[in-house]
């Protein structure tokens, strides 16, 4: 896959995690404002999107990372913000788990959770697009940054 490539599949797979938010956010949202009957269903759309999102994170790993590296001398800084921002979120992944698991959660408080938690991740998502996404960063074309001797 080219760098490119790469990127442009990044982008779409957030557009199709967005739709999964938006969704999410009608949920958490009808909870939070009193209906205790999507509970359940917001407890089982929220663990879904999060293993979806764990998914897209891990893919992003195996081949965001390698282009950022590449993609021109401060790849590998880019590469290790990846990384962090990583290893961050599955944190946040993890705790959100446990709170939705919690079955003597209050279903307001797993609501906010939830709403809070898709702010801040399309907070990353927005970042990530404009910080490492840029098609100036990820293309096609070589860049050189040594000049050629002679």
């Amino acid at each position: 896959m080219t760098p490119a490539e790469t990127r442009e599949w990044v982008l779409k797979d957030h557009q199709a995690l967005r739709a999964l938010l938006d969704a999410l956010e009608e949920l958490a949202t009808q909870v939070r404002d009193g209906d205790r009957r999507l509970l359940g269903p917001l407890r089982l759309e929220a663990e879904r999107f999060l293993h979806r999102f764990d998914d897209h994170t891990r893919w992003e790993d195996r081949h965001l990372r390698p282009a950022l590296v590449e993609a021109d001398a401060w790849g590998r800084e880019r590469a290790e913000r990846l990384d962090h921002d990583h290893a961050e979120q599955r944190e946040l992944l993890a705790a959100s788990l446990d709170r939705l698991r919690d079955a003597e959660r209050p279903p307001v408080l797993v609501a906010r959770g939830v709403l809070d938690l898709i702010a801040l991740i399309r907070t990353d998502m927005a970042e990530e697009e404009n910080d490492l996404l840029d098609p100036r960063i990820l293309r096609d074309d070589v860049v050189s940054i040594e000049p050629e001797g002679g």
